[in-house]
């Protein structure tokens, strides 16, 4: 024979389990800001490239990038830097691009790969492909993306060695510095 059990709930019980429900609900969907003039957030590409879909749209500060690929003067694939060979490396990689008043520069090709800092604004690949704020590089398929293992995308404001150069400058022309 089975038991049957049966819970016997206070009337003012079900009320608090709902509010409880609902706190525990909204504090995992809301949205968490960070305040204006608030430092980017530090991290390596990997990282990056395994959390854009929580960090796309916020600022921050990439550490430790190996450059892997210059595409064109606005773009470039990074990776961690890592004394690991590539085998052992981690593979999330994030593409760079650089607004349309400055470029990359960066010789082609460079006689040695160091790591730099990248500071930008954390984008998904589809955010920054659809909302058109910097050219798409046309080298850049999608089998060229899934090939490379290339996860999130970054719209840099410097470009930097460890040493302070920067990899970025002014288009000849460009108006980046008035106001308007």
């Amino acid at each position: 024979m089975r038991s049957a059990h049966v819970f016997n709930v206070a009337p003012f019980a079900i009320p608090m389990l709902m509010i409880t429900l609902a706190v525990g609900v909204s504090a995992q969907t809301s949205v968490r800001r960070l305040a204006p003039g608030t430092p980017p957030i530090g991290m390596h590409p990997f990282a990056l490239a395994q959390s854009v879909g929580e960090l796309a749209g916020y600022p921050v500060n990439v550490q430790r990038a190996r450059i892997l690929w210059v595409i064109d003067q606005h773009a470039m694939v990074i990776e961690s830097d890592s004394s690991f060979g590539p085998t052992w490396r981690d593979r999330g990689r994030v593409l760079v691009l650089v607004g349309r008043e400055r470029s990359l520069a960066i010789p082609r090709p460079p006689v040695a790969i160091a790591p730099v800092t990248i500071v930008g604004v954390a984008r998904t690949l589809l955010g920054v492909q659809a909302a058109h704020d910097v050219p798409w590089p046309e080298q850049l398929t999608r089998r060229e993306i899934e090939r490379l293992d290339i996860r999130a995308a970054l719209l840099a404001s410097s470009v930097q060695t460890p040493d302070g150069v920067e990899l970025t400058s002014l288009l000849p022309g460009s108006n980046a510095g008035s106001t308007r």
